[in-house]
């Protein structure tokens, strides 16, 4: 009994550290390191306590920081400031018109590599595509919202977007949105009897209220669209991949989030934006774009050969895959007019051991996606066809039941990887993913292998 307690205390223990490990310690990343016969500089991204340091000088560097930093040793110089690959998405705005007014929210974008969003600038034309009349915010800080008064009720305005950095530089635009001013209803209450006089009129907003959602995803894709974690509709995107949700809500303030499934099941990640809805007003909300989903070929590639990765995503759109290894690899391809995209990659470059590998969209009018989740692979000695596990059809033969899916004899993040591909599937089609045999790939599948995780 002590024994199976203990057991019972050790699964506890490792289920929550590598719980603790995924929701807090996942986006910590590092950046390479960098040598010389003199000194040595671990330049920290995400966290902003490391320092370089030699007889000579010490240098500090943060992912925030607000210029490129530079050394002022006489014998070397060095640029560590990450405003040399720097990257800020996109805001989704939304517009909600009223009376000779257009009430603008949008969404804080996410700076990366040195860029800081910190304040932003409203364009405001009554021509589709500008030119356009912009209005500084700058000064206010980073506000996230702007009504744009003294409009013409009826007229169509068209408003974007721009963001600024901490030095006032333009480093990304939103897409365009539209709205048309209208005259709120005047409603004037019945006049009193006899000698006494009537109320006095009031002004009320006119309508339902409304939200509209626009988003993209991948052709014929099922999306489902949560309101407040509630799902609230599961519409089917057209053969261009676009899809509309219209709600009907109460004003307030709402958190809506999506995710798609792709032909061959893969699920996405799921995009989450929130937006202030005024009482008796529509609202719509665009420029939504769902991450790509992404698959590989092999779970584990003989060093030299060729991996693929694949997917699905907006249409004609790039596709930057990122692949992680001691030096970041950063490659293109493209979307075809079905949304699939694939990139094959040599693995002669990456050092023998676990690699991961993400995906990102970006549309013809560059609105970027969000990345997609990661996929594990391991570079080693031999060639292993993804999802290919003992138990498999293949082989015929019983699965492995402490959670080692490819059969390396390692209970590791490729097994991971594979168990988080057949999520919440029921009788998936690699039956090995379901270790309990309950039926399903769930949580219970994962407490198992982490009791046997051997990393």
């Amino acid at each position: 009994m002590y024994f199976k307690n203990l057991q019972k205390r050790f699964l506890f223990f490792c289920l929550v550290l590598i719980i603790y490990t995924l929701f807090f310690g996942a986006g910590h990343i590092y950046s390479q390191e960098f040598t010389s016969p003199s000194y040595k500089v671990l330049d920290p991204v995400m966290n902003a306590g490391g320092y370089g340091a030699s007889a000579s000088f010490k240098l500090f560097g943060v992912i925030s920081q607000m210029a490129i930093g530079t050394s002022t040793s006489s014998s070397f110089g060095t640029n560590a400031g990450f405003l040399y690959f720097p990257f800020t998405s996109s805001p989704t705005v939304s517009a909600t018109a009223g009376d000779a007014q257009v009430s603008l929210s949008w969404s804080t974008p996410t700076g990366l590599l040195g860029w800081t969003p910190s304040g932003y600038t409203v364009g405001q034309s009554t021509t589709s595509g500008g030119p356009y009349t912009y209005t500084s915010l700058f000064s206010l800080g980073n506000i996230t919202s702007s009504t744009r008064s003294s409009l013409t009720n009826g007229t169509l305005y068209y408003f974007v977007i721009r963001v600024q950095d901490t030095f006032g530089n333009f480093i990304a635009t939103s897409s365009q949105v539209s709205a048309t001013p209208v005259a709120a209803a005047v409603v004037t209450p019945p006049s009193g009897g006899g000698g006494g006089g009537g109320g006095g009129g009031g002004i009320m907003p006119s309508g339902q209220t409304k939200v509209i959602i626009k988003g993209r995803a991948y052709p014929k894709a099922t999306v489902t669209v949560f309101k407040d974690g509630t799902t609230v509709s599961t519409p089917v995107a057209d053969d261009d991949g676009n899809f509309q949700v219209d709600l009907t809500v109460v004003g307030g303030i709402y958190t809506f989030s999506a995710y798609a499934i792709d032909k061959d099941n893969r699920r996405s990640l799921t995009t989450s934006f929130t937006a202030n809805v005024p009482p008796g007003q529509t609202t719509t909300l665009s420029d939504i774009i769902i991450a790509p989903t992404i698959g590989s070929d092999k779970s584990e590639v003989k060093s030299g050969n060729d991996i693929k990765f694949f997917g699905f995503g907006y249409p004609k759109s790039d596709v930057n895959v990122v692949v992680n290894s001691e030096v970041t690899l950063i490659d293109k391809t493209q979307s075809d007019k079905l949304g699939f995209w694939s990139y094959t990659l040599n693995s002669k470059p990456l050092e023998l051991g676990s690699h991961t590998s993400k995906s990102q969209i970006v549309a013809p009018d560059s609105i970027i996606s969000p990345f997609s989740e990661s996929v594990g692979f391991l570079v080693g000695d031999k060639d292993v066809v993804a999802g290919k596990v003992i138990g498999s059809p293949a082989t015929g033969s019983a699965c492995n039941k402490n959670g080692d899916l490819n059969n390396d004899k390692k209970v590791n993040i490729i097994d991971f990887s594979i168990l988080l591909f057949f999520w919440e599937q029921k009788t998936p089609k690699n039956p090995c993913a379901d270790i309990n045999k309950d039926g399903i790939v769930n949580i219970f599948d994962f407490s198992i292998m982490l009791f046997w995780w051997s990393g």
